[in-house]
């Protein structure tokens, strides 16, 4: 046997089940040609063999997250995190040394923004009680653009930010914004948001360089794939930049990318859109794949579809019909396409398990996996055991639980204490798969809370749904690579390909408190180092 790259005197974490123990491991042409011990494994190679000596580190897979909306999450990751500032001048200390950034400051149209979808962000946490000012800001960044949003409906733009987002300011009442102040309130917060970012895609060099720091960033987190999600009706230009960034070399990561229906638009519009796109799913290669297609069946959290007698709300918000989501899955049946359902209600889910059903029962049959549901946040037994019956696959988003909370509560009330049902999950056989959505965007730091099930105020998740850690951090790997369909990434067995990490402490002997505060030492894809760069 020959090996190219043996790594020994370590512990090597397969999550294979009943896998002995082990440790070393062997890798030849990318792939992990043997497991066992050092003595064992030394004995096959040769001269040419590279060894790392693991001095008693761990070997990990390489982790996966089934839910990351990757060219998104690259603009997020250059926002402030205003989360821990406590003074309107902590805010303007942090915007003024990003001006002085010669990327941001000497570029055209680069807006300082900040991450928003985290409840700790609130001018409540200052001790002015507010936001900054326009004038403040203008101080702080005389040139450059600045929107600082605060989710949902606050924010604050300074001068050459009102100057760049004029043909959307103008008009507007002063009850949704103030030239003087700078402040926006209501709708209005969240549609200028979206122009910025819309306005962010015309920089296409600027678009590729933050794609390859945030692929650097997600190594150092132990990310080795990516299932993208995508967004709305925004399959091609995505696809393309993820060509070019593989084509230039800095797109290290497994990309699966879905097609996601834009539920604003025509179904039928959309399906002809699908069809005619850069890339059908099963196109690309092992690296950067056309995956499945995406549907939002239903909303999130206030518009989610539940079911009769639990809309606390009101009327549930179906996006599409019955009849629309049957033709969709026909289509995904009679090409061999995988979908992704978004279905966050119990309507939803229960939508997708009886349309299923109903194909079934007229001889259209799914493979196993096929169909998958993504969230399924108000999901029960019942649909659990139809989910294992049907071969319907789930990713779950712990993470988003941890963040969105107060959303949960103030949508489901005594609902919500029913949501993520991990370990019920579990308890009932099902093999799930776990990704982010939000951030942070770190399997350690989702893992962490599906095992503490505490949110970001320190309240519960539902402690009687709570993982052990080994099931936690198995969403991330084999039960990843299982919902994508490819047995062949995450985990450490013979013939996988080798995308590994190494830790210099097993994650699984310490503390879950710790897990988001850790970091790699190496991360391996194709049996080829990635990181550090």
């Amino acid at each position: 046997m020959k090996i190219d790259w043996l790594l020994s005197n370590g512990h090597i974490e397969t999550f294979e089940p009943g896998a002995s123990p082990a440790d070393a491991i062997a890798v030849t042409a990318g792939r992990i040609v043997a497991i066992g011990s050092s003595a064992e494994l030394e004995a096959s190679a040769d001269a040419q063999t590279r060894r790392t000596d693991l001095s008693g580190r761990t070997v990990f897979p390489g982790f996966i997250d089934t839910h990351m909306h990757l060219e998104k999450v690259s603009h997020e990751l250059t926002m402030l995190r205003l989360e821990h500032d406590r003074t309107v001048a902590d805010v303007l200390e942090q915007v003024r040394t990003r001006a002085l950034d010669p990327v941001v400051g000497g570029a055209s149209g680069i807006w300082i923004r900040c991450f928003a979808d985290q409840g700790a962000w609130n001018e409540a946490n200052l001790a002015e009680g507010r936001l900054p000012s326009r004038v403040e800001l203008d101080v702080a960044a005389p040139t450059t653009p600045v929107y600082l949003y605060r989710r949902p409906d606050h924010a604050v733009i300074n001068s050459a930010g009102a100057a760049l987002m004029a043909h959307k300011l103008d008009g507007l009442p002063l009850e949704s914004y103030n030239p003087e102040s700078g402040y926006l309130f209501g709708p209005a917060v969240r549609v200028l948001n979206d122009a910025i970012y819309t306005a962010s895609m015309d920089n296409a060099e600027y678009r590729q360089q933050i794609l390859a720091e945030a692929c650097q960033k997600l190594l150092a987190k132990g990310i080795t794939t990516i299932v993208d999600p995508g967004l709305a009706g925004a399959f091609d230009p995505a696809w393309a930049l993820y060509q070019e960034a593989t084509r230039r070399g800095t797109l290290p990561q497994r990309i699966r990318l879905m097609n996601r229906f834009d539920w604003r638009q025509s179904f039928d519009s959309e399906l002809s859109r699908v069809e005619n796109s850069m890339a059908l799913p099963g196109d690309g290669d092992d690296r950067l794949q056309a995956w499945a297609l995406k549907l939002l069946l239903d909303g999130e959290f206030t518009n989610a579809w539940m079911r009769d007698g639990e809309d606390t709300m009101g009327e549930s918000h179906p996006h599409y019909t019955l009849a629309e989501l049957r033709r969709v899955l026909e289509v995904c049946a009679e090409r061999n396409w995988p979908i992704c359902i978004h279905a966050m209600g119990g309507g939803a889910i229960r939508a997708v398990t009886d349309t299923v059903q109903q194909l079934a029962d007229d001889g259209i049959v799914f493979t196993p996996g096929q169909v998958n549901i993504a969230h399924a946040f108000m999901i029960d037994v019942l649909d659990m055991r139809e989910c294992v019956r049907l071969g319907i696959k789930l990713s779950v988003n712990p993470v988003l639980a941890y963040v969105y909370s107060d959303e949960m509560k103030a949508a489901w009330g005594p609902l919500a204490a029913r949501t993520v049902p991990l370990a019920t999950m579990a308890s009932l056989g099902l093999r799930f798969a776990a990704g982010s959505d939000t951030h942070p965007t770190a399997p350690l730091a989702g893992a962490s809370v599906a095992v503490l099930r505490t949110a970001w105020d320190g309240s519960t998740l539902g402690s009687h749904e709570a993982l052990t850690p080994r099931q936690a951090l198995t969403m991330f790997t084999r039960d990843a690579g299982d919902y994508v369909n490819q047995d062949e990434i995450g985990t450490l067995a013979v013939g996988s390909v080798a995308d590994f990490t190494i830790w210099s402490a097993n994650p699984l002997e310490l503390p879950p408190t710790d897990w988001p505060t850790l970091t790699p030492d190496l991360v391996a894809i194709s049996g080829e180092p990635v990181w550090p760069a």
